[in-house]
């Protein structure tokens, strides 16, 4: 009950409130311009994401398969 007042709160937060570009925020500056890309970092995040799902994976089968009731 507590949620749907809340919700609905937001959406008539939402719906009343100006409609306009600021005229500050994100384009007023470039805070992270003193940084620099290198190419192929992103690789070796991905390969230790799809490591640890893969050991997730793994992991969930196995207990599944151990725990599971023989009958």
């Amino acid at each position: 009950m507590l949620s749907i007042v809340v919700g609905a709160g937001m959406i008539a937060w939402v719906l009343t409130r100006p409609v306009g570009y600021a005229s500050f925020g994100w384009f007023a500056y470039a805070p992270l311009s003193d940084t620099a890309f290198v190419p192929g970092t992103s690789r070796w995040v991905l390969m230790w994401v799809l490591f640890g799902l893969g050991a997730l994976l793994v992991g969930l089968g196995a207990g599944f398969l151990l725990g599971r009731r023989r009958g």
